[in-house]
């Protein structure tokens, strides 16, 4: 059994490794997996890039949006599944969209206060094979099913039941409370930024752009563990199957708004397309990995989570964020060298940069005259975003510190923002310095 951490000074939390498999439409060739193979997957690729006795992790912190009902606490799931290691607990979490990014945080707070040195952290989302539910009446009527003693009570059960209560809930994405889906935040986001279809479908384009030359280059081989979907196991899936499609300007033109379908300006161009994948880093404390023979590329130096009113304020989060963690830092704009915003639509990203330079907004929401100023184009999603890429809600955050990581790295630069917004009004950013 595990000896109890004793609590010891602040230890600096680092990045030591990141793996992810292909990202890839939902639908397609993950379609027959599920998400615990997926990340069960993934998470061995690491151990074994790492070399790490897997009895040194403390513990394994997962993010998924739509959890798989048999696997509720996939994290636990994917320790026990790949029998490493029993000792380690395991959790999962759902904070939307920001939910990967999440588990680095937590992960950086537990190292912080001496209580863990090595976490892994993950994300997972398997969209082609998501909970279908069925209504109360069903279920209520499968549980009296089941209690019922006798063939004739059974069959009284069976006479009174309506055969309309099994039509089954289409799967949805949208939040119980706002009725929103991320389609539909975006389509406030392009209607209050008043960014034109035009703009961000040029946006979208550029994204598109510079995946598929990341991927021509062969940027994210290393980052990708390749996976043999079941039940075949017949080829490996080791490239994201989303980019590098060829768009023309036509092809942006002639896209149909997917959400207003008579106004709206979001099409299945200008925002990310439904993905499939996962993605695990390893966070620890420096002095820890430095000791175990690891090399460490990245310190989190610090971070920042913020909620929002998101019928009023959704528009707001990620140049607010990114305020207030410059801030809490000491430094300022021109400090960053590389910056992964999160693309769930063009509007956001274009709407994020617009605000950074708006004189209005520093003053409403941060007593400041002039504006903090927005990052050049250059230093953006250098390697494209979510549009390009896709986004399985839960590995998102993890894939952006992957590519953030390797792209610090290859332009020998020093310090890199992540910033992710999510429905329900939750944003958040992750400051990294490389080693």
């Amino acid at each position: 059994m595990r000896k109890a951490r004793t609590q010891k000074n602040i230890m600096k939390p680092v990045y030591v490794m990141g793996r992810r498999s292909a990202f890839v439409r939902s639908f397609g060739v993950f379609e027959d997996c599920d998400a615990l193979e997926i990340l069960s997957r993934t998470t061995d690729g690491l151990l074994r890039a790492l070399k790490l006795e897997p009895s040194f992790i403390d513990d394994f912190i997962v993010g998924t949006v739509i959890p798989q009902t048999k696997n509720p606490n996939i994290a636990r799931d994917t320790i026990l599944n790949l029998g490493i290691a029993a000792e380690i607990p395991g959790y999962t979490i759902n904070r939307s969209c920001f939910s990967g990014l999440q588990t680095v945080i937590n992960a950086s707070m537990t190292i912080q206060s001496g209580y863990s040195s090595f976490v892994l952290t993950g994300g997972v989302e398997n969209l082609s094979d998501v909970p279908v539910m069925y209504s109360r009446e069903a279920r209520k009527f499968l549980v009296r099913l089941a209690k019922a003693r006798s063939a004739s009570a059974k069959l009284n059960i069976i006479k009174h039941f309506r055969a309309k209560a099994w039509l089954p809930h289409r799967p949805d994405i949208t939040e119980p409370l706002t009725g929103l889906s991320m389609g539909l935040y975006a389509e406030t986001i392009a209607r209050s930024s008043g960014i034109s279809r035009k703009d961000q479908d040029l946006y979208a384009a550029e994204s598109h752009r510079r995946g598929a030359n990341a991927q021509e280059k062969g940027l994210f081989l290393s980052d990708i563990i390749p996976v043999w979907p079941s039940p075949e196991y017949s080829r490996a899936v080791s490239e994201d199957d989303i980019i590098g499609l060829k768009y023309t300007d036509d092809d942006f033109i002639h896209q149909k708004p997917m959400f207003d379908k008579r106004y709206g300006l979001i099409t299945g161009l200008n925002s990310p397309t439904l993905t499939d994948g996962a993605a695990v880093c390893l966070i620890a404390d420096e002095a820890a990995a430095n000791a175990h023979g690891l090399t460490p590329s990245l310190r989190i130096l610090s971070w920042d989570v913020l909620a929002l009113d998101p019928w009023k304020e959704f528009l707001t989060g990620p140049p607010l964020t990114i305020a207030r963690l410059l801030k809490k830092t000491g430094m300022n704009i021109k400090n960053i060298d590389l910056f992964e915003i999160h693309e769930s639509c063009s509007a956001q990203v274009l709407s994020c940069l617009s605000l950074l330079n708006s004189d209005e907004f520093s003053s409403h929401y941060l007593g400041k005259s002039k504006a903090i100023g927005a990052p050049e184009p250059d230093k953006v999603n250098v390697n494209g975003g979510a549009i390009a890429i896709g986004h399985p809600f839960g590995a998102t955050g993890l894939r952006m510190l992957i590519t953030l990581e390797r792209e610090l790295k290859a332009q020998d630069l020093h310090y890199g923002i992540i910033v992710i917004s999510s429905p329900g009004g939750i944003t958040g950013s992750l400051l990294v310095e490389r080693i």
